[in-house]
């Protein structure tokens, strides 16, 4: 295992009447840098309150966390502590804030690589964006105020946010393999790959509803679609609020904007 803690600063020199000055510009942020052994289908947990986070399959047996502490008052970066824990088959990442977090907390930002084949188990953020890259395994994971965007999924996935879009795309899907997508208030996009089989159920409660195949129409509550494509196969569940739901196997021929 490694571990680098680094701060940097910026500095203007500025030409005055009694000769140079030096001005600090801004806060300088605090970066992490530390690896983990971890099995290629071994657990990951991540919770952040304050901050983006970004997480990328490799095909390594190893989890490689990358974090920077932003704070526009350099008193409050101490308060947010970034703690690893590991144990055997899992590895859980989380930002502890000493004293609580009122006021203006500093925020962390997540780059982590793990297993293409982890399970993300528990995968929470509170204020931020969370991305998602490329991950064969299991996934569940959640923002309160942030968007979701996946890419090259695989696994089963959870997919939740309350004040965001959700942009989910699916390299391959299997029957195995549910999975199950909403938002409160944002978008839902959905990108299944050609020729998938699924069985379909999606609800939009103040919202509409496109996709490619089958037919919403009119509940008393809002808008539906049940539909078996190419057969049927993956049972996917989207539901939604306030935002459009778009759900098609070709982007390409497609809007690209959900719904409203």
């Amino acid at each position: 295992m490694t571990a680098t803690i680094r701060g940097t600063s910026v500095i203007l020199l500025a030409l005055a009447a009694g000769g140079l000055q030096a001005t600090v510009i801004g806060t300088p942020p605090v970066e992490f840098r530390a690896s983990y052994q971890l099995a290629s289908n071994g657990r990951v947990a991540i919770q952040n309150l304050y901050g983006d986070v970004q997480i990328t399959a490799w095909d390594r047996d190893e989890v490689l966390v990358q974090a920077i502490k932003h704070s526009s008052d350099a008193g409050r970066l101490n308060d947010a502590r970034i703690v690893v824990d590991t144990s055997s088959g899992m590895v859980s990442i989380r930002t502890l804030y000493a004293g609580g977090d009122a006021g203006h907390p500093a925020s962390v930002e997540y780059h982590i690589m793990v297993p293409r084949g982890a399970n993300l188990e528990d995968v929470k953020l509170i204020n931020g964006g969370l991305s998602l890259s490329g991950m064969t395994g299991p996934v569940k994971a959640s923002s309160v105020n942030g968007s979701i965007k996946a890419e090259r999924m695989e696994g089963q996935v959870e997919l939740s946010t309350v004040n965001g879009f959700l942009d989910a795309g699916f390299e391959r899907i299997g029957k195995s393999h549910p999975i199950s997508l909403s938002s409160v208030n944002g978008p839902i996009k959905v990108s299944l790959p050609s020729g998938a089989g699924a069985n379909v159920s999606a609800h939009n409660l103040s919202g509409g509803i496109d996709a490619d195949f089958g037919r919403a129409w009119r509940a008393p509550c809002g808008h539906r679609l049940e539909a078996a494509l190419n057969g049927g196969g993956t049972q996917i569940r989207v539901h939604n609020v306030n935002g459009g739901i778009s759900i098609h196997a070709n982007w390409s021929r497609r809007p690209s904007h959900p719904a409203s």
